[in-house]
């Protein structure tokens, strides 16, 4: 099986896994905001998820990636397998016991912690606390499932691992059906430190099965794990830096109206949707193909697969974002928009969604670009930029909620100008290191895929007009859903031509990924 066919194959498993994802994750919050509707306690749940989460990123999520598929992917590269199940043995041990001591000392400093994040009334944080509380489990679960899903994915095993999310979230939605209008919004607490540790336990059996044997030690002296440990402390600081964008961002919104701290976790939300889709599944495929061709010393493959991957990540996120813009309330209407998630719900999550955009084809690019440099082994780069990203967000952001009186849609500016700054970033340090990397290729590549992209907004918007008159500016459900088809296919047909006309390669390679994707008779 060629690389092209064993990329494409594991891009749909993985796609698929992650767009199932992505769904379970839209219905986990229309539940929410259906139950809770954006109000006090959506906002509390909200709030009291920012520790724990940022525990999690900063000792193990991208971490992972970033440490050990690199160097698990070269120890089977040259046969080494007990060796590399001996380094994640040890990294493991040092995450959970990090973890448990982090759990400890945010459970017990919380009365502290909670009320400098945020701006909420005394209910609302002593609301936010209890919650906090009880979510500080999960990062702990989640930690050894991110270990799991590295293991499996330095092998090219993708199925269990892509499917572990579903599980997450199925059973935050079975919490939120089922316990919440019992316990009240600890429900959803606890179904988030249930649904980790599904995260954790879907993935045992098929890493049993890669010979892996967990054992609690740590062995400092492989030169292996002492690297490990080495790449993920950086990676560890750039993803707690970026935590920060969250903590400032929900600090800022908690202090404006009621309701926004929630609007703009399901604007967040619905921005992820594609981002979780195409752009962080092609990042998760592509890294143990380009750690393999580094390992083995196959540089011009390495160049190559990074050049097409931003080509392509550039052709497919540019017309998504554009004609995401246009129908952008017609998308929140339909996707969020039951229950007790009212009309002001809608404009709010609606305004912010717009800006957040904007960031769509930088962070598409930055889930590729970063992983070129874990490939070498390389994790300071990438933070470096992540840590530049986050000061001008957060600058921004502050400026433009306090000084200039954006609200919501200024924290969202100021993420989208982080994720450029980013990713222009990475892509400058990558043509001074990487020969061969050819950056006006790409960036040849992404003009013409922003004229189709314009073109294709310019369309759907004017489609869409003709439609709101047509329908009266209905707001039903079956009407959002003919004006985004129409609309929105519209925009598609026009960006094809466009493609064709302007003879973009990178159409046809998706054609080709899709027909190596699919099984043919006679082909494995």
């Amino acid at each position: 099986m060629t690389q092209r066919s064993s990329l494409a194959r594991a891009g749909l498993i993985v796609t698929g896994a992650f767009l199932a994802s992505r769904l379970l994750g839209w219905l986990r919050i229309v539940v929410f905001g259906a139950t809770f509707g954006a109000g006090p306690d959506l906002d509390a749940f909200f709030a009291a998820f920012r520790l724990p989460d940022l525990m999690f990123q900063l000792v193990a999520a991208g971490a992972m990636s970033a440490a050990l598929v690199p160097i698990v992917s070269g120890l089977h590269a040259h046969g080494e397998d007990e060796r590399a199940w001996r380094v994640a043995s040890t990294v493991l041990t040092l995450i959970l016991a990090t973890l448990l001591v982090l759990a400890v000392v945010v459970a017990v400093a919380a009365p502290v912690l909670i009320p400098a994040i945020v701006s909420f009334d005394a209910a609302g944080t002593e609301r936010t606390i209890e919650l906090t509380r009880i979510m500080l489990l999960s990062p702990i679960l989640l930690a050894a499932a991110a270990v799991a899903t590295s293991l499996l994915n330095a092998q090219g095993r993708f199925a269990a691992s892509a499917v572990a999310p579903l599980v997450y979230n199925l059973a935050i939605i079975g919490a939120a059906i089922f316990l919440a209008p019992v316990l009240g919004v600890p429900g959803l607490a606890l179904g988030v430190v249930i649904g980790a540790l599904g995260h954790l336990l879907i993935q045992l059996r098929p890493l049993r099965a890669t010979g892996f044997r967990y054992r609690p030690q740590v062995d400092l002296s492989d030169p292996d794990a002492r690297q490990a440990l080495v790449l993920m402390a950086p990676r560890a600081l750039g993803l707690g830096a970026s935590q920060v964008t969250f903590l400032v961002a929900t600090s800022l919104a908690s202090g404006l109206a009621t309701g926004s701290v929630s609007a703009f976790t399901f604007a967040f939300t619905a921005f992820q949707i594609p981002l979780g889709v195409i752009g962080q599944p092609m990042g998760v495929v592509t890294l143990p193909s380009m750690s393999r061709d580094v390992a083995r010393g196959e540089v011009a493959g390495y160049v190559s697969l990074v050049t097409r991957s931003v080509r392509l990540i550039l052709f497919v996120m540019l017309p998504i974002a554009v004609i995401g813009m246009v129908l952008r309330t017609q998308a929140v209407g339909l996707l969020f928009n039951y229950g007790r998630f009212s009309e002001r719900g809608v404009e709010l999550t609606a305004g912010v969604l717009l800006v957040l955009l904007i960031a769509l084809p930088p962070e598409a690019m930055i889930a590729i670009l970063a992983r070129a440099f874990y490939a070498n082994r390389d994790t300071v780069t990438p933070v470096a930029a992540a840590i530049l990203a986050v000061l001008i967000n957060v600058t921004f952001g502050i400026v433009a909620v306090t000084q200039l009186g954006l609200e919501l849609p200024g924290i969202a500016l100021g993420i989208a100008l982080g994720a450029w700054a980013e990713a222009l970033l990475l892509v400058a340090v990558l043509d001074r290191r990487m020969a061969g990397f050819r950056p006006m290729d790409v960036m040849e590549a992404g003009v013409r895929s922003a004229i189709g992209a314009v073109l294709a907004g310019l369309t759907a918007s004017g489609v869409l007009g003709f439609l709101e008159g047509a329908l009266s500016h209905a707001t039903t459900k079956s009407a959002l859903i003919v004006e985004i088809l129409v609309a929105g296919g519209a925009g598609g047909l026009v960006y094809l031509a466009v493609s064709l006309a302007l003879r973009i390669p990178e159409l046809t390679t998706i054609v080709r990924l899709m027909s190596d994707a699919l099984p043919r008779p006679g082909r494995p």
